[in-house]
């Protein structure tokens, strides 16, 4: 079995050399402005659509917005999309073990914070719809419910499930010693899916054949586009990538339409997924990498509490206290408080993780 193995990994590391980063870069601003921007989306679709077209907020009628904000919903796309990017840096001079263990405590930490205090709001009795109960919330702290028959503390969450599943198969790659062919690995990766998509091939509940899989490639893609330059594979890998994605949103959104009571466009869709791809290559660009934003590391960071917690809590308090008259105004109150305390849960985190005890864990 080990020389099988061994025979094995050999053939894999003569087919796919090995990529050396030719430079290490700092945290670019741009792409916490590209985490705003995606979060932003997301909370205009949950505040001005989601909610309403649902029936979880019945109290607040449809804003002259309600059209637009039904598209909000794809700045979850980017936010796959800089994943992709971001997370393949992060694999670099790496152990598998050490990327496992960093991933964990940049998403459990302040994941378990969020969830925990969605449970203690939510299940005030003076609610209109009273949160989960405690079975669902302690299957939640797995960041996978839905395994084991549990609900989601916030339908939002779902994003990380697909996180997870994205950073099994690179702690996969990692382990048995392909880590530095990974950007040799990603645009395979892109065309097997876009050709597997394109001719709607049974895809056998394999979670890596799923369209959102192509924006993370495509991500990826684009970072090795930026560290080591253009080539073919890259190119095609690339191209593959956004048909992929464009196919599979298209086909989602008319999946979602009909649950959301609702149409989607397919030129709207396919327009805005291409402007995130564009985006997404603007790092190519010296200039777009020389950004300075004072505020952008500040609110990339909050970005992630912010996501956790700005669905059930906002729609909650929009349900229960909003109404036509208030609801600019509640819609304004809700989202500056769920800035303050997503501040403050970055604080707690911050004493969590700079403990003695954590401290020796992280090392």
């Amino acid at each position: 079995m080990d020389l099988l193995h061994g025979i094995w990994r050999q053939r894999l590391l003569t087919s796919f050399p090995v990529s050396q980063p030719q430079k290490h870069s700092e945290r670019l601003d741009y792409i916490d402005l590209l985490r705003v921007i995606a979060l932003g989306g997301v909370i205009f679709f949950h505040y001005f659509f989601s909610g309403i077209s649902r029936g979880r907020i019945t109290s607040i009628s449809p804003s002259p917005f309600f059209d637009v904000a039904k598209y909000g919903y794809l700045g979850v796309e980017l936010f796959f999309l800089i994943s992709g990017f971001v997370i393949l840096y992060s694999t670099q001079n790496r152990t598998a073990f050490d990327f496992a263990k960093r991933r964990f405590f940049r998403l459990y930490p302040m994941y378990w914070i969020a969830v925990t205090f969605i449970y203690l709001v939510t299940i005030a009795p003076w609610w209109k719809f009273p949160g989960d109960g405690f079975g669902d919330y302690a299957l939640s702290l797995t960041m996978f419910p839905t395994a084991f028959g549990g609900e989601w503390m916030d339908a939002a969450h779902w994003f990380l499930k697909r996180e997870l599943q994205f950073y099994l198969i690179v702690i996969f790659f990692m382990a048995v010693g392909l880590g530095k062919r990974l950007p040799h690995i990603f645009p395979i990766w892109a065309i097997t899916m876009c050709v597997w998509n394109l001719f709607n091939l049974p895809t056998y509940e394999i979670w890596y054949l799923n369209g959102y899989f192509a924006l993370i490639n495509g991500g990826a893609i684009i970072y090795c586009i930026r560290e080591w330059g253009w080539n073919r594979m890259r190119v095609i890998g690339l191209l593959a990538a956004y048909v992929c994605s464009i196919e599979t949103r298209i086909e989602h959104a008319a999946f979602l339409g009909p649950w959301r009571k609702t149409e989607y466009s397919p030129l709207i869709v396919s327009v805005l997924v291409t402007i995130f791809f564009l985006m997404m290559l603007l790092l190519i660009s010296p200039a777009v990498l020389k950004i300075q934003l004072s505020w952008a590391t500040k609110a990339g960071a909050i970005t992630f509490p912010l996501f956790l917690i700005h669905g059930r809590i906002g729609g909650t308090v929009m349900q229960t206290w909003g109404n036509d008259e208030n609801k600019y105004f509640i819609y304004i109150a809700v989202l500056l408080v769920m800035i303050f305390i997503a501040n403050g849960f970055l604080k707690i985190e911050k004493r969590i993780l700079n403990s003695p005890g954590i401290l020796r864990l992280r090392r």
